[in-house]
Order: C-alpha cells, then sequence, then structure tokens
C-alpha cells in the first residue's frame, strides 16, 4: 500500500478512538501499571474505553511505522529508533501510573503503553531484515552501496536529459 493510505488509517484510527472515547465518557481509573488494566476486572467494567485504548496504541503503532518507513534500506537504523521510542514509550506510562501524575490523560497513558509493546514485533522484523540484508550483501560479493551509486547516477542522467 502506499504511505498516503497508511496516513489515512492512522488519523481514521485516531478519530475512531476519540468517537468510542467520547461514547464511554470521563472514567477515572488506579492502576499500578499498564497491564493490570489488562485483567477482567477493569475490561468488564470499562469495555469501551478498552476499545478506545487498543484502537489508539494500534493508530500510534501505525505512525511510528510510517514515519520509519520514510528511512531507506537502513534496517538497524529503523530497529534501533522503534526501539527507543518503545522504551521511553514504556518509562513513561510506568513512571506516569506510578508517581499518580496526570501530564496526560489515562487513556493516552495506556496507549502509549501498549504502542510501545506492539513495536517489538517490527523491532525483531527490521533486525532480522538487517542481519539478512547483510548476510547476502556477503554472499554475492556486491555491496549496496554499489548498486544506490548506480541508481543514484541513472536518476541524475535521466533528469539532465530533462533540462534543455
Amino acid at each position: 500500500m502506499e504511505k498516503e493510505y497508511w496516513v489515512v488509517v492512522a488519523i481514521s484510527l485516531f478519530v475512531l478512538s476519540s468517537a468510542l472515547e467520547s461514547f464511554a465518557g470521563p472514567v477515572q481509573l488506579e492502576i499500578a501499571n499498564p497491564f493490570a488494566f489488562l485483567s477482567q476486572n477493569y475490561l468488564s467494567v470499562y469495555p469501551l474505553t478498552a476499545a478506545a485504548i487498543g484502537v489508539r496504541a494500534l493508530a500510534l503503532l501505525v505512525s511510528a511505522l510510517l514515519v520509519v518507513s520514510l528511512i531507506e534500506k537502513q534496517y538497524f537504523l529503523k530497529a534501533a529508533i522503534l526501539l527507543a521510542v518503545g522504551m521511553v514509550a514504556e518509562a513513561y506510562a510506568v513512571q506516569q501510573l506510578a508517581t499518580g501524575m496526570e501530564f496526560t490523560p489515562i487513556q493516552w497513558t495506556l496507549s502509549l503503553a501498549y504502542a510501545g509493546i506492539l513495536l517489538l514485533p517490527a523491532i525483531l522484523c527490521y533486525f532480522l531484515m538487517g542481519v539478512l540484508g547483510g548476510l547476502s550483501t556477503r554472499l554475492s560479493g556486491e555491496p549496496e552501496e554499489k548498486e544506490e551509486k548506480e541508481e543514484s547516477q541513472k536518476r541524475i542522467d535521466r533528469l539532465k536529459g530533462l533540462n534543455p
């Protein structure tokens, strides 16, 4: 799919989560850690809030993946960026819930925590793609930079041909 479609998907998920949250109404949750909300006690009492948190976490995940998709082929860099973002999201959520501060609403805090966890498969995927990409260039003997330079030169030649 084109990246523009993913932007629309992310925005739609944010709008849907806001609509669900407005239907659910204001909630006051007192939980010690992000995973306490996933217990049956909370999920049965706050089903619309849980749905809004899940949809928003998915929207945050799609947004993060969309941003790193703008980086071409550098899979280890993508994995490192997503790992850092996920760790910061988890640390932020744990600190907010442990101290009882309300810098962001608890629904956003939980969404950040769950989005941080949902980044793990993408981190592993990018890491494996980086390892496999490195192995294939070593086995074939042709570095990727040579191919990229040839592609860049072809683009430059085409652009020169367009100018009068």
